[in-house]
């Protein structure tokens, strides 16, 4: 006798139905989103909300500004990151950067100097970070620490703790320019994290790096070159803070202290944002600078509610330790 197919039979004992069964990939796909996804959705709608003119596209193109800067440091700091360590050296790299460039040797130099001495700068403290962490096996926290405290007093040094002073005017015409519109800034940042992307997804390097931060005692024991991938992880934060630095220098035109200090921890909420954990081997360049964006409209929409810096502060502590709680768990569930 055939069994019914009611609430009783077979039909009812299985583990779900076919809408469930369509449902549960999908579901697994918007948990698998780093948490700047959802948080911009959400932003956009509070800005439309307490400002809807905040919608149109020179805002936009005036937020994009004023995030390349931080999402360019958040990019270096993600692959520091990715092999499960940290650089809090970056705002050091900003500010000595910026009392460099406004300094009359410098200014006075050709242009050259000036594009290449944040690189030089930024590349130098990034050796040195990466030697002390990767080689020495130093504690990363400890070691960039101390090396933001050394650049902080080389700033005050070169600046004779009154910074002023200009910067080439060749350099800040080039901030300004406006290729079709875009500040070069914005084409900087999206040129950089387009070429992280694809370094990172389709190169030996790139899936090297996923491996030993994924793994790191696997990854070495199969001959994976980990302290060298760790090294070059730190170089390339050095670089990008230093490039970094290279773009808010020439957008005020003068030398000033601390400048950057605030990005040490923006970038780590961008980067935890982002969807990489340090837990090492996951997250991407897109959502990195997904991140940013949302750390910097954030700010925005706390600017708007009249709230200050120290209560900012508050914020973008709360939102990483939310977001390092979320991908936390998604770490545990596999997504």
């Amino acid at each position: 006798m055939p069994q019914r197919l009611d609430r009783d039979g077979p039909a009812a004992r299985r583990p779900f139905g076919p809408r469930e069964g369509l449902g549960r990939p999908a579901l697994a796909a918007l948990a698998a989103l780093p948490a700047a996804v959802p948080g911009l959705v959400a932003v956009v709608v509070l800005l439309a909300v307490l400002q809807p003119a905040a919608l149109g596209v020179g805002f936009l193109l005036i937020v994009l500004r004023q995030a390349a800067p931080l999402g360019i440091v958040a990019l270096g700091q993600s692959l520091v990151v990715l092999n499960r360590s940290l650089d809090l050296s970056v705002g050091g790299v900003i500010a000595l950067v910026n009392v460099v460039l406004a300094h009359r040797l410098v200014a006075d130099a050709p242009v050259a100097v000036s594009f290449l001495a944040p690189l030089v700068i930024g590349g130098l403290v990034g050796a040195a970070n990466g030697l002390l962490v990767a080689r020495v096996r130093a504690s990363a926290v400890i070691v960039t620490l101390g090396m933001w405290t050394v650049l902080i007093g080389l700033s005050y040094i070169v600046s004779q703790g009154a910074p002023g002073g200009r910067i080439h005017p060749e350099l800040a015409a080039f901030a300004a320019w406006r290729p079709a519109g875009i500040p070069t800034a914005v084409l900087t940042w999206a040129g950089l994290t387009a070429i992280a992307a694809f370094v990172l997804r389709s190169t030996n390097y790139g899936l090297a790096t996923y491996a030993a931060g994924n793994a790191p005692r696997a990854a070495f024991l199969a001959g994976l070159p980990t302290a060298r991938i760790l090294f070059l992880g730190h170089v390339a934060s050095g670089l990008l803070a230093g490039l970094s630095g290279l773009m808010i220098s020439a957008y005020i035109g003068t030398g000033t202290l601390n400048l950057g200090s605030d990005l040490v921890l923006a970038s780590i909420a961008a980067t935890i944002l982002g969807g990489v954990t340090f837990a090492g081997g996951r997250g991407s360049p897109i959502g990195v600078a997904a991140g940013a964006l949302l750390t910097v409209l954030i700010g925005a929409v706390l600017t708007i509610l009249g709230i200050g810096t120290p209560g900012k502060l508050v914020v973008y502590g709360l939102v990483i330790a939310v977001a390092a709680a979320l991908a936390a768990r998604r770490t545990r569930e596999g997504l």
